[in-house]
């Protein structure tokens, strides 16, 4: 299995994950918060985090979460973690850490 490295800024905590691995899952195994009241099942888009570096190595964003991010306000450019999954080194952050 491929492992691609995703850096969490600002606490600057890295780790190595399989190639798919949602960010949402990324972060849970660094042992970083993550804002969600669905637990991850992409449904209530708070688990939104921004690429800081690395976005051509993420899942391209679909409808669905670019619909979801415009229903709960959140900014387009930003990805929701739970549907956004690791192709490659990235780093990334959110408001709430």
């Amino acid at each position: 299995m491929i492992a691609h490295k995703v850096i969490f800024l600002p606490s600057g905590k890295t780790i190595d994950v399989d190639d798919g691995t949602r960010l949402y899952d990324a972060a849970k195994s660094a042992g970083l918060p993550v804002a969600s009241s669905c637990r991850g099942e992409f449904t209530c888009g708070k688990c939104v985090m921004q690429i800081v570096s690395g976005g051509e190595n993420v899942s391209v964003q679909d409808e669905e979460e670019r619909t979801l991010l415009v229903r709960e306000r959140n900014d387009p450019t930003h990805r929701i973690s739970c549907h956004t999954l690791v192709r490659g080194a990235c780093t990334v952050t959110t408001t709430y850490w």
